[in-house]
């Protein structure tokens, strides 16, 4: 697999390089002074498989690829995405990057514009929850307030990850992966090269898992990774699209589209007076990022959790609590208003068991 990849890769980096030639447009009359309107009206819409030669078969499937993988081939895409002017805007925010290659390759029959003089802002969302190629993931199910323009989905945390947030912001910044364990608050760094591609895994495991066997244990392990390529980007051209000094301005996203522009940026930036507004800046941009990644693993966790526990029958059908007949018994029955949560789970089975019994029975009951 590690020799096809790097093959994908350089069919993808080819992509990046040689961008189709830009649809031939003679604007009518009327739109002979505006190219831009001419070009967003005229130039036909085409898949990226089109557009690249790449076809969408070429991508593994996720399973049979480690990490390594599909990030390298994330950051490849998203070079093509750039030579094309395609600008992927509705990603969610701490998504995991295994599920964005999942989105991103599923979709690569997707139809765009190549725009050359504006680009195109892609959008994947179907804003419809059953339906959009984000999942869980994304927020396309919350409601948007009528008077907000500009919504962002609070991303509530528990007070006791706030405090790490600077720490784990530190620690993928200097591009090491971070885990960290909530019932004691422990950090753990690993390079890229231990975590994506290490020689013994054994050592590893020990460490990500702490020989924890205990299958039933309450602590909660969060991996936040180093951001990828894209990723740098976009809190880049963030910083920069925000400032009103000229040239520097215009200077810091020039450099965003060289081949080293990470490099090139950080020369300039670190040179300027706004050397500080950017590390503060970064800063901060890091730290969201990590509370995005922890909001939606717990996210996720809670929503599984709701999916996994539950009630069952024997056979392992799950049981619609609402569907659970009410015998006029347990109306008279203590339990039944005490609110007792444990007590609660019993009266269930114990209804549901006897559901389709002529008479009902109960040795817990005691009259009101």
């Amino acid at each position: 697999m590690d020799k096809y990849i790097q093959q994908l890769i350089e069919d993808l980096e080819k992509a990046a390089k040689n961008p189709p030639s830009p649809d031939y447009i003679e604007p009518p009359p009327h739109l002979e002074e505006e190219p831009v309107i001419a070009e967003l009206a005229l130039v036909p819409f085409k898949t990226i498989e089109e557009l690249t030669g790449i076809g969408q078969e070429a991508f593994p499937e996720l399973n049979d690829l480690t990490a390594r993988h599909w990030r390298a081939v994330l950051d490849a895409i998203f070079k093509v995405f750039d030579s094309l002017k395609i600008k992927l805007i509705d990603d969610p925010k701490g998504m995991p990057k295994e599920w964005l290659y999942e989105t991103i390759t599923a979709n690569w029959q997707y139809e765009v514009q190549y725009l050359p003089l504006t680009g195109m802002d892609l959008e994947l969302c179907s804003s419809d929850p059953m339906t959009c190629p984000y999942g869980m993931y994304c927020d396309c199910g919350h409601e948007w307030p009528d008077d907000e323009e500009n919504f962002e989905i609070e991303r509530e945390i528990p007070g006791e990850y706030e405090a790490l947030l600077p720490k784990i912001a530190g620690v993928i910044d200097a591009g090491l992966v971070c885990i960290f364990f909530d019932d004691n608050m422990e950090l753990i760094r690993i390079t890229q090269a231990e975590y994506y591609n290490p020689e013994d895994p054994d050592p590893l495991l020990k460490i990500i898992n702490r020989d924890d066997n205990d299958i039933f244990s309450s602590t909660n392990k969060f991996t936040i990774e180093p951001l990828l390529n894209y990723e740098r980007a976009n809190m880049m051209e963030d910083f920069a699209s925000g400032l009103r000094v000229e040239p520097l301005r215009s200077r810091l996203l020039n450099a965003l589209v060289s081949e080293k522009f990470e490099e090139k940026f950080n020369a300039i930036v670190l040179q300027s007076d706004e050397k500080q507004n950017w590390l503060n800046f970064k800063q901060n941009w890091l730290e969201e990022y990590v509370r995005a990644v922890i909001w939606q693993d717990i996210r996720i966790d809670c929503f599984l959790s709701e999916k996994v526990n539950g009630f069952f029958n024997d056979d392992g059908t799950p049981i619609d609590t609402n569907t659970v007949p009410t015998p006029n018994l347990c109306m008279l029955c203590k339990s039944f208003y005490t609110g007792d949560s444990e007590e609660n789970i019993l009266c269930i089975l114990n209804r549901n068991d006897q559901r389709n019994e002529p008479d009902f029975k109960c040795e817990a009951f005691e009259s009101i």
